[in-house]
């Protein structure tokens, strides 16, 4: 804990009487190099800002946003209504570790997501196919399924969301053991960056990434540079410490294209998708021929003109509950349509 915080921490102790709601002893669990480990007794849960810190672990509070929830919803299902009935949408919205992170007696201290995600996939048009990300990270909740100092998803968490995605598509999804896993240690994530706590600095993360056994080729579409494809890897292996989420996909790109050289079953995919969907989508590789990744944020031509251009039939939109609770986004969602 860094010494602002120690400060902090003993002043509310004192004004509160030791009774305050934020800060209150309890036993939780954290993850240690990809392992469950019990940590102390005293592990005090601390709030700075919209971060909670439970020992050597952080998670980013979640305050919902009905109207914006609502409009991402009307955003997936007027993209369902334009592309029509030839073009089978999917949505999965993704909890974030506070969701599963904070011991019974802190649940008030971040609003439920599940009724959140529940309410979006309810109002959505009744042609769109949801994918339930939640019951597939909740039956894995004490695996290293998300950082300790980074607001993002690890590699086995997204596995698990893709196994879910597999079962909505029709297709067979490949076992984690049939993938070559490589890792890189020492990243200090957003959470860590926006706290500097020092406890979450001596519980670095692992970033483990897995090599998909395909033949296929890469190609990314850059900011300002949109109608030229520059020739790119699935992995940015050479990316270290702080950096190290980014090796996945290079990061967030206008476009990526993803080409299969290995199969020839006609089928394309359009995944539209934050930075969660950057290690989400290599899983995707070995079952279709073509995938085309667009970032929201950054694509600036219409969804529907690419997927008529090169003929595709199946849409993903998969975004984090924050990016589904942002006004920003979600914006982004309705004008790429």
């Amino acid at each position: 804990m860094n010494k602002n915080m120690i400060i902090s921490t003993i002043a509310t102790l004192l004004i509160a009487g030791c009774a305050s709601t934020d800060l209150e002893k309890e036993s939780v669990s954290s993850i240690k190099g990809g392992k469950q480990e019990e940590v102390s007794k005293n592990t005090i849960a601390e709030k700075s800002g919209s971060i909670i810190t439970l020992g050597d672990r952080a998670v980013e509070i979640f305050y919902g946003n009905e109207g914006n929830a609502e409009r991402y919803t009307n955003a997936i299902s007027s993209t369902k209504q334009a592309l029509g009935d030839q073009v089978e949408v999917y949505n999965m919205v993704v909890p974030s570790s506070v969701e599963f992170a904070l011991p019974q007696k802190y649940q008030n201290m971040s609003k439920s997501q599940k009724p959140v995600i529940d309410k979006i996939y309810d109002n959505l048009d009744s042609k769109v196919k949801t994918v339930d990300a939640y019951k597939a990270l909740e039956k894995h909740k004490n695996e290293y399924i998300y950082f300790n100092t980074d607001h993002h998803w690890t590699s086995l968490g997204a596995y698990y969301a893709y196994e879910q995605f597999a079962k909505e598509a029709g297709f067979q999804a490949k076992s984690l053991n049939e993938f070559k896993k490589y890792s890189k240690k020492d990243f200090l994530g957003t959470l860590y960056t926006q706290t500097q706590d020092t406890k979450l600095k001596e519980n670095a993360d692992v970033v483990d990434y897995y090599k998909i056994p395909v033949d296929y080729d890469v190609f990314r579409y850059e900011k300002g540079k949109e109608d030229t494809p520059v020739s790119s890897t699935l992995y940015a292996d050479y990316v270290d410490g702080v950096n190290a989420y980014s090796l996945f996909l290079h990061g967030d790109f206008p476009m990526i294209k993803i080409q299969n050289n290995d199969s020839d079953n006609g089928k394309k995919l359009v995944v539209v998708k934050e930075s969660y969907g950057n290690a989400f989508v290599p899983f995707l590789i070995p079952h279709y021929d073509e995938i085309y990744v667009v970032d929201s944020r950054y694509y600036n031509s219409s969804l529907k003109k690419l997927v008529n251009e090169q003929e595709v039939k199946e849409v993903l939109f998969i975004n984090n509950i924050f990016a589904a609770n942002t006004e920003k986004i979600v914006k982004t969602i309705e004008e790429i349509q």
